[in-house]
């Protein structure tokens, strides 16, 4: 039996959220909400902060032994998601520290590749996005503080920087056939949102970045303070640094057992040295991945792991300008859709000015074996399938909020796993490929607690990347700078063992009967919650409650 009155509120809160940041609103498939812009002034920002203290006070009244087993994983949840938002908001900062908080506007894809509306609709979004976004940037302007992290500014100015080419060269030839009206609305917007994106890049460049500090560092008490709020985690930090070393330990020893096969006479890093050189070009990476996605989806049908919703095909496409800080992403289509839409598996493909040299470098992360641990990551049956599954979960809650942990986690673990169920036949260069993959996830996991609480520098962390991971110093500085900006990377790993830790735990528990495609789907069929959550849900004490340390 469902308590009316929590619905009631779970859904006050969604709307509330929505409201407040539409964009996200529009692309989990919530179209009421296109062509909007949240609000960021100082007095929405205050006002934003006070709805969601009351929203987590309410929430707070329901005691558990009144709501359904998927109400009190949804009431968990919500209250999740209003800590870790109050945690952006009151500590973090963001929108007067971090310049990058603002680059989500830039993103406008939504409204040309997916055919989710007819086009006048579609295009009609777009102008009114278009239209809103000189005044976006010119309130970013005035919250923004004069001094921000320079690793923040730095990358902020790559990221507009992407976004005025887009907008403005590659923008007008991705726009569909429209009527007259719809695209005259359009022109009018277009050339003022490229000139404010522009403005905007200036004054990153000439304003901020010239007494940029280097401090981005959250600090040992706030950084525990993320796990709770967002992962409802309380584990002390020397625990953490004790995980992070451990399994980058263990993940050492296993490659120089998998290097070893390929050549008993070299060191692991000049067999995965070697391995890099066997990538495609760079106008050979989008069929390669292509192809490597059909392979994905053979094995999941001959070998059900995990039950794919169908119809589950995406496409390849280069990442555009404004999301390149990762080398391959996942876009699936959003949970709330009403009709089947299309979902969109990046790969970022080297910066046209780079040099030769660095687009190797870049390259060569993209070897074909690195492809195919990757897109089992990103696709089939990572992220693709996980939100495909997200789709059918029977509340909105579910449906809208997810936990870093384990929606990362999940595509982390499935590498592993997917090799364990004998994916690849056993080639050792696919298993290499799987561990230095999983040990550049696992020295995130060591550099996001160096960076934010032990005063490492980028270069120190970087230099973990290169030693630890076998990165080239390019891919290995983009990871370190990375960190400063997602301390929540740690979360791939961090998930990974979570969810290793609660698949042996159900074994035990369920016995005789566990099966590895019923803990899959069963575990599916929860969203994403925080993984901590997962496990009382999973393991039978849901009603146990959880409170902040």
């Amino acid at each position: 039996m469902l308590d009316t009155n929590f619905e009631r509120l779970a859904d006050e809160v969604l709307a509330a959220a929505f409201d407040f940041y539409p964009t996200w609103a529009a692309r989990l498939g919530l179209h009421a909400y296109d062509g909007r812009l949240g609000p960021a002034s100082p007095e929405a920002l205050d006002s934003r902060l006070r709805a969601v203290r009351q929203h987590h006070a309410a929430l707070r009244q329901f005691p558990a032994e009144a709501l359904s087993a998927r109400q009190l994983v949804d009431r968990e949840v919500l209250l999740a998601a209003l800590e870790r938002e109050q945690f952006e908001l009151q500590e973090l900062r963001s929108y007067q520290r971090n310049p990058l908080t603002y680059a989500d506007a830039l993103d406008v894809t939504l409204y040309v590749k997916r055919g989710y509306a007819p086009v006048d609709q579609r295009v009609a979004a777009l102008a009114e996005h278009l239209r809103q976004l000189p005044g976006l940037l010119e309130q970013a302007r005035r919250n923004l503080e004069p001094i921000c992290p320079r690793v923040y500014v730095a990358t902020a100015l790559e990221m507009f920087t992407g976004g005025v080419e887009f907008l403005r060269d590659q923008l007008p030839a991705a726009i569909p056939s429209a009527s007259a009206p719809a695209l005259s609305q359009l022109q009018a917007a277009h050339s003022p949102a490229v000139a404010a994106v522009e403005a905007f890049v200036r004054f990153l460049d000439d304003e901020l970045l010239p007494r940029a500090s280097e401090d981005f560092a959250l600090g040992p008490d706030r950084y525990r303070r993320m796990l709770w709020a967002g992962e409802r985690l309380d584990v002390d930090l020397g625990t953490l640094r004790s995980w992070a070393e451990e399994e980058i330990a263990r993940l050492r020893e296993q490659l120089r057992a998998a290097a070893r096969r390929l050549d008993p006479h070299v060191g692991p890093e000049e067999v995965v040295r070697r391995l890099c050189r066997e990538h495609p070009t760079e106008a050979e990476l989008v069929p390669t991945v292509e192809r490597i996605l059909h392979e994905l989806r053979q094995f999941l049908r001959e070998h059900p792991v995990v039950t794919v919703p169908e119809p589950s095909d995406c496409r390849v496409e280069p990442t555009p300008p404004f999301l390149r800080w990762a080398f391959a992403m996942m876009d699936t289509a959003g949970p709330f859709e009403e009709r089947d839409v299309e979902s969109f598996y990046y790969v970022t493909l080297p910066e046209p000015a780079w040099s030769a040299e660095e687009k190797e470098a870049w390259l060569s992360r993209f070897d074909v074996h690195t492809l195919r641990n990757t897109s089992v990551h990103e696709a089939y049956p990572g992220h693709h399938v996980h939100f495909l599954r997200v789709r059918h979960v029977p509340s909105r809650v579910g449906k809208a909020l997810t936990s870093y942990a384990f929606v990362e986690g999940w595509a982390h673990y499935c590498e592993e796993m997917m090799l364990d169920c004998g994916y690849g036949d056993g080639d050792p260069r696919l298993r290499v490929a799987q561990l230095v993959d999983a040990l550049v996830r696992a020295v995130r996991f060591r550099a996001s607690l160096g960076l934010h609480t032990e005063a490492w520098t980028v270069e120190e962390a970087a230099s973990r990347f290169r030693k630890d991971a076998y990165l080239e110093p390019l891919p290995a500085r983009k990871e370190a700078e990375r960190g400063t900006f997602d301390p929540g990377y740690l979360s791939y790993t961090l998930g990974k063992m979570l969810l290793k830790e609660l698949r042996a735990d159900c074994e035990r528990a369920w016995g005789p009967e566990f099966r590895l495609k019923d803990f899959h789907d069963r575990l599916l069929d929860l969203g994403a919650p925080p993984v901590t959550l997962a496990r009382r849900a999973m393991l039978g004490d849901l009603r146990a409650r959880l409170e902040a340390p």
